[in-house]
């Protein structure tokens, strides 16, 4: 079972980080609209646990990636499938993660990272995740961190799916350009690969950081809020029923820096609009 150990207190003046703000940001894009919970609770903790200076490595750049460059100030590198090319956080490295199949094809000579972010990315990996965070682990300095984001494989309405005869995952896509999640993971499970890569867990929650009001909407279509009771519902639900993971891991023995606590990591969607002092997007 992997280790949880209890992290220190966060500091006690902090800025706030806010959904409707990155939605403001970025009005015509549903993906961020519906991620914007999950993007404010992310950015909220790499603040509390972001050495000032380290190096961070997104995993799949995104809209997150221009965000966690502004917030922290810092230079955020990307590892993904577009070429080797500079880009306006850093560097983007091309590597396919469904090769680490073999250390034969590992890319070597990349730079060692202080944060790793790998956020709703392992769920579109075909290749076994202790094969993937063995090789994110030659990529951390040695007390770094890699904080992992994923979709919880055992949420309350994939159960309902389930029991009216649904199938609550998607078919594998003809695009492979486009991967389609091939599988995700429970707790137990993400716990047991952490453990077996030599992790220590030393944070972990489930999180209701999904905006429903915004899931189904197509790109080139007005992004408006929709009804609904989803994001009520998985207010009031224990923590093991609740959409989404976040996690965070460090090499067995490594040296103890601030995480945030499960207390204030906890977002639920849709949250307030209002916030002071932000940095998002600067």
């Amino acid at each position: 079972m992997a280790k949880i150990t209890a992290p220190p207190p966060p500091p006690s003046a902090e800025r706030s980080i806010c959904a409707g703000d990155i939605r403001d940001l970025h009005p015509d894009n549903p993906y961020v609209a519906y991620h914007a919970p999950r993007y404010a609770m992310l950015l909220s903790n790499l603040r509390r646990s972001h050495r000032p200076g380290g190096a961070v490595l997104d995993v799949g750049r995104s809209p997150l990636t221009e965000m966690i460059a502004g917030e922290l100030d810092a230079r955020v590198d990307t590892l993904g499938l577009q070429p080797d090319s500079v880009t306006s956080t850093g560097q983007h490295f091309r590597f396919e993660l469904n090769d680490t199949q073999s250390e034969e094809t590992w890319r070597r000579g990349l730079p060692k990272y202080d944060t790793i972010v790998f956020a709703e990315v392992l769920e579109h990996i075909h290749t076994a995740p202790t094969l993937v965070l063995a090789f994110l682990e030659t990529l951390l300095e040695p007390d770094g961190i890699i904080v992992l984001q994923t979709p919880n494989a055992v949420a309350l309405h994939k159960r309902i799916q389930m029991l009216c005869g649904k199938n609550p995952y998607e078919l594998f896509r003809e695009d492979l350009s486009m991967p389609g999640h091939y599988r995700e993971y429970t707790r137990s499970e993400l716990l047991g690969f952490a453990t077996d890569c030599g992790f220590d867990t030393i944070h972990f929650t489930f999180g209701n950081y999904f905006d429903y009001r915004y899931r189904g909407h197509g790109h080139g279509t007005q992004v408006r809020p929709r009804p609904t009771t989803i994001n009520w519902i998985y207010r009031l639900l224990p923590g093991f029923l609740k959409p989404g993971i976040t996690m965070v891991m460090r090499r067995h023995g490594a040296s103890t820096r601030p995480v945030p606590s499960s207390e204030l990591s906890t977002l639920h969607a849709p949250a307030a609009k209002a916030c002071a002092g932000s940095t998002i997007g600067k």
